[in-house]
């Protein structure tokens, strides 16, 4: 049987089979997978007490404890010319995380003749818990800023005077130094020729 809750109680097979000539058979096996760290404990059993009134038992473990994990085939195969043959995983482990019971096959095959054949086995399989792994991430680095250059204001034009000049590579300074002497010495030769042409008043005596 599968089940997709979990099952801490098994029972069944008990008061099976009680006529002349009747065989109970039952078997359970349990398998704990458990994820993660846990801590795994023998089962403790309680079977066949009080059975096989009249036949020799076949029971392993022949145990009577109290409040046990295992209790089955008890009060069994009472009926004269019974066999009873009960087992119990020898490996059989609990944990306190799941506990589980199992009940099986108690007062059963009472019947003349009648045959009790009953086995438990549990197992506590634990399974390493899954660690995902950490992903270390790289941090970015940090870009350096790229220093900006400042563009230098253009250089103004000096030469103004004579742009056609410039135009041609022609440094103008001496040019214009020319003109100005040129025209001074223009404007002074007119002041001569005014005075010259001046007429002076004839003095009277």
């Amino acid at each position: 049987m599968n089940s997709s809750k979990l099952i801490r109680t098994i029972t069944q097979c008990n008061g099976s089979i009680n006529v002349g000539g009747g065989n109970t058979i039952c078997t359970v096996t349990v398998n704990n997978h458990i994820t993660g760290a846990t801590t795994a404990s023998p089962a403790t059993v309680n079977q066949c007490v009080g059975s096989g009134a009249s036949t020799e038992l076949d029971c392993v473990p022949l145990q009577n404890t109290t409040d046990a994990t295992v209790t089955q085939c008890n009060n069994a195969g009472n009926g004269g010319g019974a066999d009873v043959l009960c087992r119990v995983n020898p490996s059989a482990t609990v944990t306190t995380e799941v506990p589980i019971t199992v009940n099986q096959c108690n007062y059963s095959s009472n019947g003349g003749g009648s045959t009790v054949e009953c086995a438990t086995e549990l197992n506590t399989i634990a399974l390493a818990a899954e660690v995902t792994p950490t992903e270390t991430q790289t941090p970015t680095p940090t870009a350096t800023p790229t220093p900006t250059e400042t563009a230098l204001p253009a250089a103004a034009d000096t030469v103004t005077a004579a742009p056609e000049l410039a135009a041609t590579g022609v440094d103008s300074a001496p040019l214009l130094v020319s003109v100005a002497v040129g025209t001074l010495l223009l404007g002074l030769g007119a002041l001569l020729a005014l005075r010259r042409t001046v007429v002076r008043p004839a003095h009277r005596d």
